[in-house]
């Protein structure tokens, strides 16, 4: 198996991670996946080990999202 299989997950576990973080914040997916593709790019640009790297983009998109609400 490749390294890059195991370095990050598949696009349909990405989809699968927006669609819930979308429903769990109330936010439209759209605007969900665009603050979670930045936030995965943004640790995967510098991360030595990409092993968690979703579940890190979640919690921060799920912070954010959290913010913008008490605005």
């Amino acid at each position: 198996m490749p390294s890059a299989e195991l370095e990050a997950p598949g696009a349909a576990q990405h989809g699968t991670t927006i669609d819930a973080l979308a429903r769990e914040t109330g936010t439209e997916p759209a605007r969900v996946q665009e603050l979670y593709e930045r936030e995965f790019a943004d640790l995967e640009a510098t991360a030595t080990v990409k092993s968690f790297l979703s579940v890190l983009a979640s919690r921060k998109v799920r912070a954010i999202l959290r913010h913008v609400d008490h605005y």
